[in-house]
């Protein structure tokens, strides 16, 4: 009876008749955010036991469905657990209205849901299901003004509307939605320093990091977020991967290796197969081969409807190339083709690759691959023997490497240039030219010539049809709304 009502202290906060966060459904999140999901189940059913009513069951439970279909990226669970979500949602309808997770627990399936219809390319349902949870998120802060956790959705809300391609941002549009990637994390960093929400903090440090790795890269956040990570990813995976991808997005890949190396070793419902992708391009970075071909190995034969599998073959094939094994190299090029899907830029670009027969030469491979690992000098010394006279991904690859070693932004403009200027002699640029003008517009904003770097990013958005468009010009959009704000205030 004791420790009951100590319990009840400790979540007084959370407390409400329809929504009670006590041990059951305390211990359920825990174990849920560490990929748990049959133990978090336990708590659930207890819970289901003793008060059938709390609202926290039915999104506890969602969100159960929502990170298994992360995981696996199987669309026939998609399928499957569709129909649970109109029943859970009804659920809550039917609870005590006088609460503030009465709102936010609707609105938080629905971010799921979207969140879920991005991963499959669905951006007309996503959008829909944006729209829904953005007007719930938005009344419940008029009702609650004070309820800090509604900026958790709020801030992956603001965050993620940029992903929406551009074709179909007219929907979001037309309902008063834009994206803000800086207003986003501002958003979610609020729960991470409100000591109220402490035990929301691992999911949100998973969500900040990979919201900054993919839309905001900025690598003050990413060092940030690494410390505050420390070493909670050996004891949680979403943490694991998430420290994983920020080294790497900091260009310490010896570091991203040492996370990977210490994953925890829990006993988890599904495989997180992904994270032996990212060791298998970590060994990679370090030319490695003998490591990277027993991951991606590892990666395709257990991970088989994924994401990531043609370029894990892709990756294969490089490795048989660079050691001259042209039957093995021509066995891997074939699965690129069969296996696997093109859900996302990496997989589009491999398969492209692989038709176009568009390998490059092996030094400038085998640089570019240092180059991405943070190995900028051994890179460099490769580029320095100057093999690849006209060859613009040298001059490309040049640049990059020198924008990371050289202190004087006019020479690394001027590398950029190059680029560019090599289009204009119609050499197929590839992303070579969008990068190299984004790169350009970076380097002008750091020194405060705004009109300049805004012109640069525009250049960038003006080129269409490459490789990794997407992204790159979600930052070049991302980087006119920084400009944007700076240039209000001069």
């Amino acid at each position: 009876m004791k420790r009951y009502f100590f319990l009840l202290v400790i979540y007084s906060n959370f407390s409400y008749a329809s929504f009670d966060m006590n041990h059951n459904m305390q211990r359920a999140y825990s174990h849920i955010t560490n990929l748990e999901f049959d133990k978090a189940s336990e708590y659930i059913i207890e819970e289901e036991n003793y008060n059938s009513h709390n609202g926290f069951i039915p999104l506890y439970n969602n969100y159960i469905d929502f990170l298994t279909i992360f995981i696996t990226e199987d669309d026939s669970l998609l399928k499957k657990f569709e129909s649970q979500k109109k029943i859970r949602l009804s659920i809550i309808e039917d609870l005590s209205n006088n609460t503030p997770y009465y709102l936010y627990a609707q609105a938080e399936i629905h971010l799921q849901w979207a969140f879920i219809r991005l991963k499959f390319d669905d951006y007309v349902k996503a959008s829909y299901e944006f729209i829904r949870a953005y007007h719930l998120f938005e009344r419940n802060q008029e009702l609650y003004p004070s309820f800090t956790l509604n900026k958790k959705g709020m801030g992956l809300l603001h965050s993620l509307l940029g992903v929406v391609p551009e074709k179909y941002q007219w929907l979001l549009i037309l309902a008063g939605l834009k994206g803000d990637i800086d207003l986003g994390l501002e958003e979610l960093d609020l729960i991470l320093y409100d000591g109220k929400y402490d035990m929301y903090k691992n999911e949100v440090l998973f969500l900040v990091s990979i919201l900054n790795i993919n839309l905001g890269d900025n690598d003050m956040r990413s060092k940030k977020y690494l410390d505050m990570i420390g070493e909670g990813y050996k004891d949680n995976y979403l943490l694991n991967f998430a420290a994983a991808r920020l080294s790497y997005n900091i260009s310490d890949n010896d570091y991203c290796i040492k996370v990977l190396e210490n994953r925890p070793m829990l006993d988890i419902d599904y495989s997180f197969y992904l994270l032996d992708y990212l060791q298998a391009m970590s060994y990679l970075y370090k030319l490695d081969y003998d490591n990277a071909t027993k991951y991606f190995t590892h990666y395709v034969n257990n991970h088989k409807q994924g994401s990531y599998i043609k370029s894990s073959y892709q990756k294969l094939a490089w490795i048989s190339y660079l050691q001259n094994d042209t039957l093995l190299m021509d066995r891997y090029l074939k699965q690129v083709i069969s296996k696997g899907n093109q859900f996302n830029d990496i997989d589009k670009v491999a398969l492209r690759e692989v038709i176009e027969e568009n390998f490059s030469p092996h030094n400038l491979l085998k640089a570019r691959l240092l180059y991405d690992g943070g190995y900028y000098q051994e890179s460099l010394k490769i580029l320095n023997k100057k093999f690849f006279k006209n060859n613009i991904e040298y001059y490309y690859r040049l640049a990059r490497v020198r924008h990371k070693l050289v202190s004087n932004d006019l020479d690394v403009i001027s590398d950029y240039q190059k680029v560019i200027d090599m289009n204009n002699k119609n050499i197929n640029y590839s992303y070579y030219v969008p990068m190299s003008f984004l790169q350009i517009g970076l380097i002008y904003e750091n020194n405060n010539k705004l009109l300049e770097a805004r012109n640069s990013f525009n250049m960038c958005l003006f080129i269409s049809n490459f490789d990794y468009q997407n992204g790159i010009h979600r930052r070049a959009k991302s980087s006119l709304s920084r400009i944007k704000k700076l240039i209000s205030k001069t």
